[in-house]
């Protein structure tokens, strides 16, 4: 009988024959390939029979890279997945709600310091939330839970966690919740408020926006919030824990925290539109600002929030990660601004790969050197 390492061996050289590496200089593409290829044998737990298929996406500079390993469904006879399938990328739409949000303030249509009040309608004010303003939704540090309480009741499809809790639904939670902590809550209600206030202040709907504000002006390839024409099967198949193909998660509300849909090689497009802007403004640099710099207590001194970015302290780098998960796909973002530097990795799987993302960040970072 072969040792498991033995079997991790073959199967690895299996699936990495599928390895499509494209764009950017064929020779540092190559070279990439073998380093990546090191990290997924060596230094993670990843099993391709768990993790059907997963994309990365690399930026260095001027440069692009993308490979593809794996296969889009789960069996003998498939085609790898490429940079163009779409995927639910879940939580790591807080980047761009919170990227409207500054363009937003940009064009004087809201202010950072404004009061959440101002945005809810009357019925659904809360005075005890009379001090909050839009930084602090932005910087989750309402005290607001990571979910409404007794959000699962409106649960039809334990697949599907969003589909029923509407808006009055989530207004009527925020007009009777009596705040029980201070300080950092990381919370997906928040960016579900912002939704209401992005509406609110722009008269607009949440996905007219988002059209508006980053897919049209930066150009985004297979990146939508609602799906056009409800054609669910736009997205790539994702699996459940059990490698049950999942139906794509639809939204009555929440849509600004979970709800964007994209491609490796659209966030590869928005991560370059974001550092290009930040080069001339303050966005992840040490300058302070309501969004900017936000200490999260008692977690990891090395760890804070800035607009919308989860901020990594290493050896005096700045790095922004941020993941995101739906029912049948698993996402990770991370950027080093200071060198140009960018890894995106979306998978077909809930599990997804780890922390093979700042591996490979780091990797390309010369070890934070």
């Amino acid at each position: 009988m072969l040792k498991s390492s033995h079997i991790f061996l073959i199967t690895f050289i299996l699936v990495t024959q599928f390895v499509v590496p494209i764009v950017g200089n064929s020779q540092d593409s190559t070279l990439l390939r073998i380093e990546i290829d090191k990290i997924i044998r060596f230094d993670t737990d990843i099993n391709f029979k768990e993790v059907p298929g997963f994309v990365i996406g690399i930026i260095e500079g001027d440069a692009q890279y993308f490979f593809s390993y794996g296969k889009k469904w789960n069996e003998k006879k498939s085609i790898p997945p490429d940079q163009h399938d779409i995927y639910e990328i879940g939580s790591i739409t807080k980047l761009y709600t919170a990227q409207i949000l500054q363009i937003l303030e940009s064009e004087n249509i809201i202010s950072f310091n404004q009061k959440i009040n101002d945005f809810i309608p009357q019925a659904y004010v809360n005075p005890r939330f009379d001090h909050l303003v839009i930084s602090d939704l932005i910087n989750h540090k309402s005290g607001l839970p990571l979910r409404p309480h007794l959000f699962g009741k409106k649960e039809k499809e334990t697949q599907n966690p969003y589909a029923y809790y509407t808006k009055e639904d989530l207004l009527a939670f925020y007009r009777d919740y009596i705040p029980e902590k201070e300080g950092f809550v990381y919370s997906h209600t928040n960016y579900a408020l912002l939704e209401i206030i992005i509406e609110k202040a722009t008269g607009m709907d949440y996905d007219d926006v988002f059209k508006k504000y980053l897919t049209l002006p930066i150009g985004l390839q297979n990146t939508f919030v609602d799906f056009p024409e409800q054609k669910e099967n736009l997205t790539a198949p994702g699996f459940d824990r059990t490698l049950n193909i999942v139906k794509p998660w639809g939204f009555s509300s929440f849509r600004a925290s979970e709800g964007v849909k994209t491609s490796v090689a659209g966030a590869v497009s928005f991560l370059s539109y974001y550092m290009k802007l930040s080069e001339t403004s303050d966005s992840l640099s040490t300058t302070e600002s309501p969004v900017q710099t936000t200490i999260i207590p008692g977690l990891n001194e090395h760890l804070f929030i800035e607009n919308g970015w989860h901020i990594l302290n290493i050896k005096g780098k700045k790095i922004g990660i941020h993941t995101g998960r739906t029912s049948g796909h698993s996402c990770f973002m991370g950027m080093v601004q200071e060198t140009k530097t960018a890894v995106v990795i979306f998978s077909n799987s809930w599990i997804g790969t780890g922390d093979l993302g700042l591996q490979i960040l780091r990797m390309i970072n010369q070890n934070w050197q």
